[in-house]
């Protein structure tokens, strides 16, 4: 079992997979959006040799890639002054400010925007853009103490079913602006750190991929570039290759690919603490289960008592046909969570909702065994405990359960 987040339409930031004990950033950071995501139009992308608006006061900027400090010729940005109109740019339905999206010259330069008056560079939102389509956000990086901006900070974006990027936030604490063809959940990682050598890939085979035209299935292009890694595999960073071939084996589930998911995980060994999440989604895809429960096994062999494993090794052993064994894993999973003064390091709420979740597992294998009572008992119970389960709601659905009424007193 590991801890599902609810999906948008907007991108927003989520906590990366970590078994059930995530967490959205480092201690000192939070992420902000800064705007929502644009409807599905074409961009209208504005030449560097432009000029827009009115007024006395010229403005012009270079647009700078954290990462490296140099100017970025001819590379997508977006620009806007917040809350303000230029002339000949109105703002989208329901926005407030102009936002301008172009592409540099050769010297990295901005279209020169007239207004009125003069404002500060920081005052503007600049950002280089990375990605396809006409859904987009970024993001801004400020202390949890006292609002600063973040400047120059790493982070890591990762966009579900598309790519990932590392870069350093800008001057003023933005990060990139991700975009996409599609609506999609984007985690920002900002607890990593990374070498000039994983920048470096970023820049390279990791910006191709992202800004690769639709033709090309996202983890053929990873399966491609993974030869690169392996190449340089003594250059880049232990955690960012981890991520790298992560990446993979999230795009070869979707995409349904078992021998990407062989490449992925034979790259580079799962990390300890990653096995029982790794080994959960794989069964729950129902793509190499048994290399799934082995993870699994790995896992609870260090933790025998972790409930969330407990609940993964039934699930996967439910995938095999395994369902007596099944319900034994739930049942000691079911046992662990009742335990008292259980601290799992995440809120409570969040601890009902993967109890539910493990009763939705169980129920399900009852159900399939025709055991219906048992099986609406437990669904109530899963109920009981958290009746916004999503996952519980999803499984009664699929099995066109119908509970009974509650039995007037």
């Amino acid at each position: 079992m590991q801890l599902g987040y609810d999906g948008a339409l907007n991108f927003f930031a989520s906590p990366p997979p970590n078994n059930m004990l995530s967490r959205l950033s480092a201690a000192l950071l939070s992420a902000a959006f800064f705007c929502a995501a644009l409807p599905a139009t074409a961009r209208d992308w504005i030449p560097p040799t432009a000029t827009l608006g009115h007024g006395a006061q010229v403005h012009q900027f270079v647009l700078i890639d954290p990462s490296t400090g140099k100017p970025m010729p001819n590379a997508r940005y977006r620009l806007f002054l917040p809350g303000h109109t230029i002339a000949g740019k109105p703002p989208k339905k329901d926005e407030d400010d102009s936002v301008i999206f172009g592409t540099t010259d050769g010297a990295g330069r901005t279209v020169k925007v007239r207004l009125h008056k003069r404002y500060p560079a920081k005052r503007w939102i600049l950002n280089p853009i990375i990605g396809q389509g006409e859904f987009g956000e970024s993001f801004h990086l400020v202390s949890k103490f006292d609002d600063v901006s973040l400047s120059h900070f790493p982070y890591l974006l990762d966009v579900t079913d598309e790519y990932l990027i590392c870069g350093r936030a800008n001057d003023e604490g933005y990060s990139y602006y991700a975009q996409s063809r599609e609506p999609r959940t984007v985690q920002l990682d900002t607890d990593m750190q990374f070498t000039p050598e994983d920048y470096a890939w970023c820049a390279g085979p990791g910006r191709a991929i992202a800004n690769a035209d639709e033709t090309q299935s996202p983890s053929a292009l990873y399966a491609q570039y993974l030869g690169a890694m392996i190449a340089n595999s003594a250059k880049l960073s232990e955690g960012f290759q981890d991520r790298i071939a992560r990446k993979l084996m999230s795009l070869a589930i979707t995409e349904r690919n078992p021998e990407h998911i062989d490449l992925a995980l034979d790259v580079r060994p799962v990390p300890d603490d990653k096995l029982n999440s790794y080994g959960y989604e794989l069964a729950d895809a129902g793509l190499r289960v048994e290399r799934g429960l082995s993870m699994i096994e790995t896992y609870l062999a260090q933790h025998p008592d972790d409930p969330f494993a407990l609940d993964s090794r039934g699930w996967a052993l439910y995938r095999l046909g395994r369902n007596e064994e099944a319900l034994s894993a739930f049942d000691r999973s079911i046992a662990v969570f009742n335990q008292p003064n259980g601290d799992y390091g995440i809120s409570d709420d969040l601890v009902r909702e993967a109890r539910a979740e493990g009763l939705a597992h169980k129920g399900e294998v009852l159900w399939k065994l025709g055991r219906t009572d048992e099986a609406q008992e437990v669904f109530k119970q899963g109920l009981d405990i958290w009746p916004k389960s999503d996952v519980l709601k999803a499984t009664l659905a699929r099995l066109a359960v119908v509970l009974p009424a509650p039995t007037a007193q």
